[in-house]
């Protein structure tokens, strides 16, 4: 039920539920539930409510999940907090394609794309194949003048596995190129 809720749109249903089930100590939430609620606190952007969530969620010994995980790091991304989507990022056991795409989706919009691009070449390094949200992710990070290039090279790597045909990787390339094209323009009138 609060998947559901989080789900539709009732995230302060969603919390009172969870509270509720904590209350009664017949359930004992797991990564899911918890993956729901640090959802609803940071669609509510509660920064307090996401931390307690947090402290529960290490007493419940799920810190080092990986749903649970990527979720605190999705939540910490989207209230801004940079360090601690890292921290919780590197606290999970064995992070698969979603979790770095967290990361790395969070320091893109971040706007620091070497560091985005930095987590993409760890990521090649311990054998996980990047998917289109990893390109696009990656590729939204490189819509300036200065990171043009490296784009370049991430949607040249995109085509040479096989997502050249893929319409959102494209649309991210087209997107960076014209960003990039309209700055420079900028700068010339100044």
């Amino acid at each position: 039920m609060i998947t559901g809720y989080t789900q539709q749109g009732y995230r302060i249903e969603a919390l009172y539920l969870f509270r509720d089930m904590l209350r009664q100590g017949f359930y004992q939430p797991n990564e899911f539930i918890f993956g729901s609620v640090f959802s609803a606190c940071s669609n509510l952007l509660q920064v307090e409510y996401g931390k307690q969530v947090h402290g529960m969620c290490v007493k419940f010994g799920l810190r080092r999940n990986v749903f649970a995980g990527c979720s605190l790091c999705d939540m910490y991304a989207k209230f801004g907090f940079l360090p601690a989507a890292k921290m919780a990022f590197c606290q999970i056991k064995s992070p698969d394609t979603v979790s770095w795409n967290a990361i790395i989706a969070a320091i893109a919009d971040s706007g620091d794309a070497n560091e985005a691009i930095d987590f993409f070449c760890r990521m090649m390094h311990i054998g996980l194949i990047p998917d289109s949200v990893t390109f696009i992710s990656l590729l939204c990070a490189c819509g300036s003048p200065t990171t043009l290039n490296q784009g370049m090279q991430i949607h040249s790597y995109a085509v040479k596995i096989g997502f050249n045909k893929e319409v959102t990787v494209c649309n991210s390339l087209l997107t960076i190129m014209l960003a990039a094209q309209a700055r420079r323009r900028d700068l010339h009138i100044i």
